[in-house]
This record gives C-alpha cells, structure tokens and sequence, in this order.
C-alpha cells in the first residue's frame, strides 16, 4: 500500500501544482484531518488519505473545462489510472473508489473508510480554518461568485456531515462562517 500512497501522493500534488486547485494547504487540511478521524474509530488509514488525496485530484481540471458538476467521475479516471498499475487487493481498490464517489455524502456508505472521506472533506468549509484557506486561495472569481459558492459548500458539507463528533467539533464553527456569510 505504501507504495500506492506515494503514487497518489505524487498525483495529487502535480495535479494541484498543474491546476492550482485544491491548493496545497486545503489538500493537507481534508487529508490531515481524515487519517485523524481513521485512527479515532479504527479505519484503515492508508485507504482514508489514498481517499482523500484522490476525491479531488481533477477538480482544478474541471474547472478549467468548466466542468465542475463532473470533477467526481474525472477524479475517479485519474485513480483508475493508479488503481490499474497497483498491486493493492481488489477489495482496497473498490474501498478507494468508493471514498472518491462519496465523499460529497450519500445516504449508505460503502464503508467505514468512504464516510470518513465524506466527514473530512466538509473541513475544507465548515472549519474556520478551512474557510480561511479558501478565501486566502480563492480561486479566480469575483467577490459575489466567491460568497455564493461559500453559501452552497457551507450547506452541501453541513448536510454531509454523518460522523457525530464531527458534526459537534464543527457545530460552532459553523454558525460563525454563517453569521459571516449573513454580512457577506
């Protein structure tokens, strides 16, 4: 697996430093706090960051094309890619898979490992420091554009929310980012 772990690792970071999205520190926030979450309730950490290091690795190629609604499936191409070459077993494979296409949330997860994707990709706007971040590594867009995709994240990752301890340590960071977003 390590070796898998450095291949997505490798992936990620290029298609980040390539695209300018997710940048570095939002990548670092969502995988940093995922294998925190694994390590809580005993998942399987490896598939966690291959999870979340990989749910987003095309999404500044979406973008480009303007073809956001799509990153999910063109982030999943780009681990095929990986998947394909590995030697990890077919059971790890699909638990990869699954965190990718999950991680905006739906109503039964595959596994233990694609929930925890989901609960730490919603860091990455409804942590004061996540916000942060994304305001401070906003992508090109105006002002308006920018607090209205912060309204619709900060909605879609609270509803996603599925893990309780996530959703109480994230509870009151929440209400400030909406307080801001009432002024915005």
């Amino acid at each position: 697996m390590e070796d898998f772990l450095i291949e997505a690792r490798k992936l990620a970071y290029s298609e980040t430093d390539k695209n300018d999205t997710p940048p570095v520190p939002i990548l670092n926030l969502s995988t940093n706090k995922g294998k925190e979450i694994a390590q809580k309730l005993g998942a399987n950490v490896d598939i966690v960051e291959a999870g979340t290091l990989l749910m987003d690795c095309a999404l500044g190629r979406a973008l480009k094309e303007n073809r956001r609604e799509e990153h999910v499936k063109m982030s999943l191409d780009l681990a095929n890619e990986l998947l394909i070459k590995s030697t990890i077993n077919e059971d790890e494979k699909e638990n990869i898979r699954r965190c990718i296409l999950q991680h905006h949330g739906v109503d039964k997860f595959y596994s233990l490992e694609s929930e925890i994707c989901c609960n730490a990709d919603c860091y990455r706007f409804i942590s004061l420091k996540g916000f942060i971040m994304q305001a401070r590594y906003g992508r090109d867009m105006s002002f308006e554009e920018m607090v209205e995709l912060f309204k619709e994240k900060v909605d879609e990752k609270w509803n996603a929310i599925s893990i309780p301890f996530v959703r109480e340590e994230l509870s009151p960071q929440h209400k400030i980012i909406l307080e801001m977003l009432k002024v915005l």
